[in-house]
């Protein structure tokens, strides 16, 4: 007896499909059984803190808060000029945070000094910065991102 030769066609015609229906199978138990769990019930806040944001900024467009921040870097200071339609709060809160390294993030507490603001930050290298500026009450705050050096960055609403 002699053997026939295996049809290669009839095997991929029938290989192909076969194989992509076991990786469905596969994929579709993969997701079943590892998948990304759901948002728990307090998800809600995260919406109401963007609300917020959203409230903080709108109010220093009515307020038409224009900012500009300059280092002192002897000192490690830095200091905030406020030009703002209301009266001028006793003090500021400026966030300074590094895109990339955590480690140099800054929370700083700004006090009015005579015309400015002024408060600690210590030495800052150039880099991809997120500055937010706000009023220690909550009512209003300014962002903006900077690339580069900081020192005489300016802040506005709108």
């Amino acid at each position: 007896m002699s053997k026939k030769p295996i049809n290669s066609g009839l095997l991929v015609a029938i290989g192909l499909p076969l194989v992509a229906i076991l990786a469905s199978v596969g994929v579709a138990v993969i997701a079943f059984t590892r998948g990304d769990p759901t948002l728990p019930d307090e998800y809600h806040w995260e919406g109401m803190s963007l609300d917020r944001d959203f409230a903080d900024a709108h109010r220093a467009s009515e307020l038409n808060v224009h900012a500009t921040l300059r280092m002192l870097p002897p000192a490690g200071r830095c200091q905030v000029a406020l030009n703002l339609g209301s009266a001028p709060p006793a003090a500021l809160n400026l966030n300074l945070v590094h895109a990339t390294h955590p480690e140099l993030d800054r929370h700083v507490r700004l006090s009015r000094v005579n015309a400015a603001y002024e408060g600690y930050c210590g030495a800052l290298p150039s880099g991809h910065w997120h500055l937010e500026l706000s009023d220690t009450g909550g009512n209003w705050s300014v962002r903006r991102d900077v690339f580069g050096a900081i020192d005489g960055s300016s802040l506005s609403a709108g």
